[in-house]
């Protein structure tokens, strides 16, 4: 139950900026989410990520269907993936609840800190000679579907365990292995989030890991914080945006394991 109007102000503001990070960094709602209901509203680390899986779904669904809509979706190619993804989701999902909570919380913080300093240090990198340069593709592209089938079960079991969803990683895939533009890989990412996450979030909801009304909330906010986000990205440098995004994650990775430790 939400209490006053402070925690339904707190949710707002903070499922805002997670729809921003998804837009322009191709985040996660549960960077921002997961950190807000554990140190500010108090919830466990367990409904922290069924809520945050809840919101990605409720981001990949809207946001999805409007590039469904301009033609930007083409999940024929990746169907295994997300057949996987979704396998992979309910497995992980199921494994949460057995797994430390101050476990959870330390892997969860050293992930943001992580994700800040890669951000503050090089802002939202995109540059597909860098990836190429850096990672053999070769491999995965001889390979599709079982690289597929793979990729999606890891990317599927880590969204459902941690909650911290991989859509950014499937949309770079969906680039550098089946060629996708960048428009329609987002787009096939998102509506794979929305089955991915929704598995997740739909686990712990029978685990009574979701507080339905907190998700809704901080969902709403997060699509027009997606909305907006895709607006600003066009007209503000997208590195500077990134390093921003960064610095907030590195706050929000510390403040959580010096909430856990203190």
């Amino acid at each position: 139950m939400i209490d006053n109007y402070i925690t339904i102000i707190i949710l707002l503001i903070f499922g805002f900026g997670s729809g921003i990070s998804v837009s322009i960094a191709s985040g996660t709602s549960g960077s921002f989410l997961i950190p807000c209901l554990t140190i500010f509203i108090g919830r466990s680390i367990y409904q922290a990520i069924g809520a945050s899986l809840l919101v990605d779904c409720i981001i990949g669904g809207v946001a999805g269907l409007i590039f469904l809509k301009n033609g930007n979706v083409d999940m024929r190619s990746a169907f295994p993936l997300v057949v996987t993804g979704v396998i992979g989701a309910i497995l992980g999902s199921r494994f949460t609840s057995g797994a430390s909570p101050f476990g959870l919380s330390i892997f969860i913080g050293l992930f943001l800190i992580f994700v800040g300093v890669n951000f503050i240090v090089t802002g939202v990198q995109r540059n597909v000679e860098f990836i190429e340069g850096k990672i053999n593709l070769k491999l995965f592209k001889e390979n599709k579907i079982l690289s597929f089938v793979i990729i999606g079960f890891i990317i599927g079991l880590a969204s459902g365990f941690s909650g911290i969803g991989g859509g950014g990683l499937i949309a770079l895939f969906l680039i550098f292995v089946l060629g996708y533009d960048i428009h329609t890989a987002i787009g096939t990412s998102l509506i794979m989030m929305f089955f991915i996450a929704g598995s997740g979030a739909a686990v712990h909801f029978l685990n009574n890991e979701v507080i339905v009304n907190i998700a809704v909330i901080a969902g709403f906010a997060a699509v027009l914080g997606a909305i907006s986000g895709s607006i600003v990205a066009n007209k503000v440098d997208e590195n500077k945006l990134g390093r921003l995004i960064g610095v907030i994650f590195l706050v929000l990775g510390i403040a959580l394991i010096l909430n856990l430790l203190f």
